[in-house]
């Protein structure tokens, strides 16, 4: 989810921002997002799910602040961990990948990354928990390749820092698991949630970060960044006049349109 081309989203000041996030009342849901996209193929079960989650994907990364849009990443990274655990998946394809950058500490790099690959970006359309077992451990296999990513080598005071940067809805809930044990490898988690102003005009709000305060103990905290663009939703259009991205995740949801409770990484 992106090379060189991205402007600062954080500004650098003291403070924390763990608890500055929209009410959850304020946040889009699952369900009002097949609402505003609608369902004009009459797809039903998973690919519907991937048709929206898809549609999602593009909005969110499309619409984060840069000179570039951001597109869907089909890079695969190798983590043996993952492979371990679930037997079966060998690596993990973020929705976005960018770089990180000495001395600054936010969700998403300054203009110029001195460290190529190592931000992963997660758009998450879930009704409930995303964990480190998520999707045969999607999410833990992506916290091993962050710890093998150039920023997880830089050294000094003003080392860079890989991350992991969600955008979720608002019954998305990211687990605190996934904090701790990035913490552990200096890894940053950045979460920000999609406020609904209703009539499908949405608005990515600025990120908090889960575990800073364990990872940059002693160091300069990021303040709150600057909201987002708002951006509105397309609704999704008939395959042949734009079709649908090629499937790229692993873990695509599972369930029926309409029933997002139903929903379950298959």
């Amino acid at each position: 989810m992106f090379a060189f081309g991205w402007v600062v989203l954080v500004v650098s000041t003291t403070g924390c921002i763990v608890d500055d996030m929209p009410a959850l009342t304020d946040m889009v849901t699952t369900a009002k997002l097949r609402e505003y996209y609608g369902n004009p193929n009459n797809y039903t079960g998973i690919t519907y799910n991937q048709a929206v989650g898809l549609q999602f994907q593009r909005d969110v990364l499309g619409a984060l602040p840069g000179p570039r849009v951001l597109q869907s990443n089909r890079k695969p990274f190798t983590s043996g961990e993952r492979e371990r655990r679930s037997g079966r998946f060998r690596s993990v394809i973020p929705d976005g990948v960018t770089g990180a950058v000495e001395g600054f500490h936010g969700s998403l790099h300054p203009v110029i990354s001195t460290h190529p690959e190592s931000t992963f970006v997660e758009v998450k359309a879930v009704k409930g928990v995303v964990n480190l077992e998520y999707a045969q451990y999607q999410i833990l296999g992506m916290l091993d390749a962050l710890s093998k990513s150039p920023a997880a080598f830089s050294t000094g005071p003003d080392r860079a820092y890989p991350s992991l940067y969600f955008v979720v809805c608002g019954d998305t809930t990211i687990g605190t698991d996934i904090g701790d044990v990035a913490a552990s490898r200096n890894i940053l988690v950045w979460v920000s949630s999609v406020v609904d102003h209703g009539g499908g005009k949405l608005q990515v709000h600025r990120p908090w970060c889960m575990n800073c305060g364990a990872v940059l103990q002693g160091k300069q905290l990021p303040a709150p960044t600057l909201d987002g663009p708002s951006f509105y939703v397309q609704k999704l259009r008939a395959s042949g006049d734009r079709g649908l991205d090629k499937p790229i995740l692993d873990d695509g949801l599972v369930g029926h349109p309409g029933t997002p409770g139903n929903t379950r990484p298959h």
